[in-house]
C-alpha cells in the first residue's frame, strides 16, 4: 500500500507543472491561425483596396508579420468599430487590431499591446482654411467624429480646458457612425469641423486633393493605439508583445511605418496597458 501511495504522489507531482503549463498556453480559436478583428474603413491603418477588393493597410501588414513570428497564419474578421469589443468577448476573433486607442476604460475588459502613437487633429474643408488658422478658431463650432472612438471625450476635455476656460465658446461634439460619415457631413456642410487621428489625414489629403485642410497640431499627443487581447489570455498577449519587439529590433516595424507614411507614429518600445 505504501508503494501505491508513493507512486500516486509522484504521479501527481509530475502532473502539477504540466497542468500549470497547459493553463498558461495561449488560447486561439484555431490553433494554426490568429484571427484579427478589424474595421477596414480607416486608411492607412486598415481599408479595402478599391482596385483589388482585398483588405490592406499598416495594421494588416503588422498583424500578418506578428502572426508569422508566432508561427501562425493571419485571418481577418471584419466588423463595425462599435462591435469590435463585443466580437472579441464572444469569440469571433482572437485579438483586435483596428486603430483602437488604449485607455483605462477599455483596459477594464481587455489588455493592450501598444504599437503606435496617435493624436486627434481638427480638419476643415479646404475652402474654409482661411477661417481656421489655429485650434482656437474651432472653439464654439460644431465638430463631428466617430462616436465609437475616444475623440468625443478628447474634444470635450480640450474644449473645457482651452475654449471655455478662456471665455470662448464651447465646442459641440456630434458623434457619428465613423470617420467616413464625419467627412461626408463636412463635405455636405453639416459640420464645421471634423476630428480624426493624425495618422489618417495625410492619406485622405493624398486621396482627395484640394478637399481637406489640417487646422493645427493635434490637440493631444498622448493617444496610443493598442492591440486588444482578452484579459484571460495573457500568454497570447505576451506572445504578441514579444513578436512585436522582435519586429522593432530587426527593422521590419520601421519598414512598415515608412511604407504607410507613419514614421512619426513610431513607438520606441512595446508596452502593455501603457496608457494610465
Amino acid at each position: 500500500m505504501k508503494k501505491v501511495t508513493i507512486a500516486l504522489t509522484t504521479a501527481l507531482s509530475l502532473m502539477t507543472p504540466l497542468m500549470a503549463t497547459a493553463a498558461d498556453e495561449m488560447k486561439l480559436i484555431n490553433d494554426g491561425e490568429v484571427r484579427f478583428l478589424t474595421n477596414p474603413i480607416y486608411p492607412p491603418m486598415e481599408f479595402i483596396d478599391p482596385k483589388t477588393g482585398v483588405i490592406t493597410g499598416f495594421d494588416v501588414d503588422l498583424g500578418t508579420a506578428i502572426a508569422e513570428k508566432m508561427g501562425k497564419e493571419a485571418l481577418w474578421v471584419t466588423t463595425s468599430f462599435a462591435q469590435l469589443q463585443s466580437s472579441l468577448a464572444t469569440g469571433r476573433g482572437d485579438v483586435i487590431i483596428s486603430g483602437m486607442s488604449d485607455n483605462p476604460k477599455r483596459q477594464e475588459s481587455m489588455d493592450f499591446v501598444d504599437y503606435v502613437k496617435s493624436g486627434p487633429v481638427f480638419i476643415v474643408a479646404e475652402g474654409q482654411s482661411s477661417s481656421f488658422k489655429s485650434n482656437a478658431d474651432v472653439c464654439g463650432k460644431k465638430v463631428a467624429g466617430s462616436r465609437s472612438s475616444s475623440f468625443g471625450a478628447d474634444v470635450v476635455k480640450w474644449s473645457s480646458e482651452y475654449c471655455e476656460a478662456k471665455g470662448l465658446g464651447a465646442i459641440t461634439f456630434n458623434g457619428v457612425q465613423d470617420s467616413n460619415a464625419a467627412r461626408l457631413g463636412l463635405k455636405q456642410g453639416r459640420y464645421d469641423v471634423v476630428v480624426q487621428g493624425i495618422e489618417t489625414i495625410a492619406y485622405q489629403i493624398q486621396s482627395e486633393p484640394g478637399v481637406y485642410h489640417i487646422v493645427d497640431k493635434p490637440i493631444l499627443d498622448t493617444d496610443v493605439f493598442g492591440i486588444g487581447v482578452k484579459k484571460d489570455n495573457p500568454a497570447l498577449r505576451d506572445a504578441i508583445a514579444d513578436s512585436l519587439s522582435e519586429l522593432i529590433e530587426n527593422g521590419t516595424y520601421a519598414e512598415l511605418l515608412k511604407k504607410w507614411g507613419l514614421v512619426h507614429n513610431a513607438v520606441k518600445t512595446v508596452q502593455i496597458n501603457g496608457v494610465k
